[in-house]
């Protein structure tokens, strides 16, 4: 019983999310749209679930009546998009055929995604409590919140240890605090439900994208690279925040995509509201958010316009001021400051420390991940060079997605130049988890600039 409830306590943020995306953008009904619709509403729909409990909090804390907000929230939301939804009641849902070779690699990448899933649900059993950072950080936090909620604010004492790492934002434990209010009861159920929700909300962005942009082929392609991973089976299962963290990164840059090619501004606005949900989910997402709406500033004020710039700030401020607020008033100090501007200095021109931190780079790109000895991304780099679109599709989209992602890597040798840790140690323990983040977005932008199955192989395209 407290399996099923804890699964049913999610289903109205992802409720709220995949009506939210329904009516802000996605209205067809073919296949890929749907797997849009449900990915995306899903990963939104969290996001913004626990923004609200956060609010929730300093409102209404300890009077445990956080279903009804919700349910009020879901309704304003339903109301607003009513009139989106009615032709979507009376609109059939498109269909089309695929081809024998799309039918093989559509039924391959079936199996993975059905190994992967039961992968993940399997991990989750076995480590209900989930991994080290799960219990430590994400779940310890959640607990603190919801055992003693008249007095959450004081769950980030400046004086707790560093390896608690009080100061991470909430996105997570807000969440799981809000279905054990809901729920009335503390179940491990919870987080492990949400981390896999998260898990299958990326693989079908990657899938839904792809299908959308390129073909199914290549849908199904991105579905096999990304569930078929080494890391992917058990990530799926820890309870931490790299794989959320990854899902709106990856989400981020394919709104980018899309407004590129629709010109919407809804979609810039969104993809600044999933690029501050980054920013609430994990420190390094307010990495993410400054590099992404860069990027987007600069591509704008390229074209001499200023609109875009205007919505993605406009999409990103409720999570971002929430997650502002958090680290100003709540959060310890980061810990990665703490050395003083002379050590800083002292460490960036340290030739040793470049040393080390490239060749731990140079393993986790070149090495790891992939099967046989061989990375999976040398894997991609070759499929690129070997399959890049001749057309030239989406260009600047490809562009944007490829600075990204580039300047996000860049940004963690710079974090690791000054860490205050053991280099060693700090590199060994997390770099695994910072390719994490990147990859679902490195693959998404490299399928999207790359020849589909179809074309390869000379077969129709849908």
């Amino acid at each position: 019983m407290n399996l099923l409830l804890s699964l049913l306590s999610f289903s109205l943020p992802v409720l709220t999310g995949v009506l939210l995306v329904h009516a802000l953008w996605v209205e067809k009904n073919n296949f890929f749209d749907w797997a849009l619709k449900l990915s995306l509403g899903t990963g939104i729909g969290l996001g913004l679930s626990s923004l609200l409990y956060f609010v929730y909090l300093f409102l209404f804390a300890g009077s445990r009546w956080f279903l009804f907000v919700e349910i009020f929230m879901a309704g304003i939301i339903l109301f607003f998009t009513w009139q989106k939804l009615k032709p979507w009641r009376h609109r059939d849902t498109e269909k089309k055929q695929i081809n024998s070779l799309q039918t093989w690699v559509l039924i391959l990448a079936d199996i993975v995604f059905l190994t992967t899933a039961l992968g993940i649900l399997n991990y989750s059993r076995q480590r209900a409590q989930g991994d080290w950072d799960a219990w430590m950080i994400y779940n310890r936090a959640a607990r603190f919140l919801y055992r003693d909620q008249a007095n959450w604010q004081e769950s980030f004492p400046q004086e707790m240890s560093v390896i608690f790492h009080a100061d991470y934002p909430l996105l997570l434990a807000s969440n799981v605090a809000a279905r054990w209010d809901i729920l009335n009861k503390e179940t491990p159920y919870v987080p492990m439900f949400q981390s896999v929700l998260f898990a299958f909300a990326a693989l079908g962005l990657v899938f839904g994208a792809l299908g959308k942009f390129k073909s199914t082929g290549q849908a199904s392609l991105g579905l096999i690279l990304l569930g078929g991973v080494p890391f992917y089976l058990y990530e799926g299962g820890r309870q931490t925040a790299d794989l959320p963290l990854a899902f709106f990164m990856l989400a981020t840059v394919v709104f980018i995509f899309f407004h590129q090619q629709e010109k919407r501004p809804i979609l810039i606005a969104l993809a600044g509201l999933t690029a501050a949900l980054a920013a609430w989910t994990k420190n390094e997402g307010l990495l993410f958010l400054l590099i992404a709406g860069a990027v987007v500033a600069i591509n704008e004020l390229r074209l001499r316009s200023f609109r875009g710039i205007l919505y993605f700030v406009a999409g990103s401020v409720l999570p971002l001021c929430v997650a502002l607020y958090f680290k100003v008033a709540l959060a310890p100090a980061s810990e990665f400051l703490s050395g003083g501007l002379s050590k800083i200095l002292q460490d960036i021109a340290d030739p040793a420390r470049h040393g080390i931190i490239l060749a731990y780079f140079k393993n986790i790109f070149l090495f790891s991940n992939g099967w046989y000895r061989v990375g999976i991304l040398p894997i991609l780099c070759v499929y690129f060079l070997v399959f890049h679109s001749r057309a030239k599709e989406n260009p600047q989209a490809v562009f944007i997605g490829f600075a990204i992602f580039t300047l996000q890597i860049i940004g963690y040798y710079a974090f690791y130049l000054i860490s205050p840790y053991e280099l060693d140690w700090h590199l060994s323990s997390s770099i695994d988890r910072l390719f994490i983040h990147v990859y679902p977005t490195i693959l998404f932008v490299t399928l999207a600039a790359s020849q589909t199955p179809e074309m390869i192989f000379e077969a129709d395209v849908l």
